[in-house]
């Protein structure tokens, strides 16, 4: 007996604008879709089978199907819950009522025209728009790795002979990259004075980020996304939201819609379960995994204030540590296991360091005085984080100079890890008693981080090649090296001066000289400056 066919949902790639079609659903369209989840109600009743050498197996129980309209719209549609259902599939007249995308919009806000040339205008200029996207690629997707590269390059390649032909959702996920690579350009880039009439950079960087980011979300509701979603919807929200996040702008809201758009397409569900191939597994696993990091960034920052949304999670797992090479597209099996650093190996790191910055915000939110027992296990965890990251990287850096993204992943990562060590032993500091064994070691330690902060800051400033991540330098690397000079100013201010203080003093001057010169550029030196000056 043949094996039953795998329905699997088009990827990205193939998805195409149906402005016209879309937006209404006819009887055909009803019957077609009928047909379909009936049969995905056969395939699930017979069993699919999958063969011995598939990645992953599907799961014995079966939590839903994915169901695809016309359109390329997907949507999740789970097992009945009801008992003795054993997992089956809901009725599939019932499921196509749950499963019509509503495309035509007769609820709730209407039918809606769309008019594609004028949000084509929105587009800066062919060179431009190739410029902008290749800084995103250089200075963001390597850090928030969520996109398949190989996949997006396809797409834009056919966008660039065929606009009116791409998908809404990818044009708004277009506009989300270019109103995310702005951050990264600085005063000598000539693309802001091409692009804005503003007079500064921070001006100029806040003008096209707000255009393109307003563009996606023209997109976005001429797709009508509150209602009707794909991958590549999600993987639009995931950057605007992580674009916003960079320029201090607010995101509770929207990372919460988002996070429920996610479950409507059933991410929270590991892709293994769906038989798809293992570039739109990834491609899934990396949105949940984004959605997860960003929760954790929000959480960090505000507190806990819901559900926490790890609990929806049925089973996802992390990404796979590959590059975007080693993944093909209509193929289910995998075969490489890289031991070197590779295009996911950041985001992976930088999950664990988070998971261990939830523990500490929680030390820290704390006023009581911490176990120091406590205070030891984050400290190694710590420690043990930033050894896995040499042993990593190294296996690069061995047989050849280590590539420039790699060495700036790795040091973010330290910088970021200092910068928990900081925290931790600030905490420590404040509440242990005078003269106590826990108190010497947690200051050695904050000033060994508190130094390797600004050692890291002087690097970022320094570096030629480091330039492109010079959005990072003057955001959260600045407010790290902020955080250090003031915790070694604080350090001298309550204690005996001693031989360990004598390169304090010049770290923290040659950080305010930093500083100055970043003035123009960074709100945060901006207003660090005069705070640092009046401490000296």
């Amino acid at each position: 007996m043949s094996p039953t066919p795998q329905y699997v949902p088009p990827s990205p790639a193939s998805e195409r604008s149906a402005l016209d079609t879309a937006a209404s659903l006819s009887n055909r369209d009803l019957a077609a879709r009928v047909a379909n989840l009936e049969a995905l109600v056969q395939a699930q009743a017979t069993g699919a089978q999958t063969s011995p050498g598939r990645l992953i197996p599907p799961c014995a129980k079966v939590r839903g199907v994915l169901s695809t309209s016309d359109s390329g719209h997907v949507r999740f549609i789970p097992s009945t819950k009801f008992p003795g259902s054993n997992g089956s599939v809901s009725d599939p007249q019932q499921t196509t009522r749950r499963s019509i995308d509503l495309s035509d919009g007769p609820y709730p806000l209407g039918k809606k025209q769309t008019n594609l040339t004028r949000l084509l205008i929105d587009l800066p200029s062919r060179r431009h728009c190739k410029q902008l996207k290749d800084v995103y690629f250089e200075c963001f997707a390597t850090l928030f790795h969520v996109l398949h590269d190989p996949t997006f390059n396809e797409q834009y390649a056919e966008f660039e002979k065929n606009p009116e032909s791409m998908p809404l959702s990818w044009l708004a996920l277009l506009f989300a990259i270019l109103g995310t690579s702005v951050v990264a350009l600085g005063a000598s880039n000539e693309l802001l004075n091409d692009l804005s009439r503003k007079n500064t950079v921070t001006d100029q960087v806040a003008e096209l980020s707000e255009r393109y980011r307003k563009a996606a979300f023209k997109c976005l509701e001429a797709d009508n996304y509150l209602w009707q979603q794909n991958i590549t919807t999600l993987q639009a929200l995931v950057i605007l939201i992580y674009s916003i996040n960079h320029s201090h702008g607010q995101t509770w809201t929207l990372l919460g819609m988002t996070f429920h758009i996610a479950l409507s397409l059933g991410c929270h569900i590991d892709p293994s379960e769906f038989g798809l191939d293992v570039v739109r597994s990834e491609e899934r696993r990396r949105c949940w995994a984004g959605i997860m990091m960003l929760y954790m960034i929000q959480n960090m920052s505000m507190g806990h204030l819901g559900p926490d949304p790890w609990n929806a999670s049925e089973g996802v797992r992390m990404p796979l540590d590959l590059n975007d090479s080693d993944l093909i597209p209509g193929e289910y099996e995998l075969l490489v296991v890289p031991s070197r650093a590779t295009q996911m190996s950041y985001l992976l790191f930088k999950f664990r360091l988070y998971h261990i910055s939830n523990e500490i915000s929680s030390v820290v939110r704390n006023s009581s005085q911490p176990p120091v027992t406590l205070i030891e296990r984050l400290d190694e965890r710590i420690v043990n984080e930033q050894r896995s990251w040499h042993d990593k990287y190294s296996a690069d850096s061995a047989a050849a100079p280590l590539p420039t993204y790699h060495e700036v992943h790795l040091y973010i990562l330290q910088g970021y890890s200092h910068q928990l060590m900081l925290l931790l032993h600030n905490h420590s500091i404040r509440t242990s008693m005078a003269g106590t064994s826990q108190r010497r070691l947690s200051v050695a330690k904050a000033l060994s981080s508190a130094k390797e902060i600004l050692r890291i800051h002087a690097i970022f400033f320094i570096r030629s090649e480091f330039s492109s991540f010079g959005w990072y330098l003057r955001g959260i690397c600045s407010f790290h090296a902020y955080h250090a000079a003031v915790s070694l100013i604080v350090v001298i201010a309550e204690h005996t001066w001693n031989d360990a203080f004598e390169d304090i003093i010049p770290l923290v001057q040659d950080c305010v000289a930093r500083f100055e010169a970043l003035t123009e550029v960074s709100i945060i030196c901006n207003k660090a400056v005069p705070v640092l000056q009046s401490m000296l």
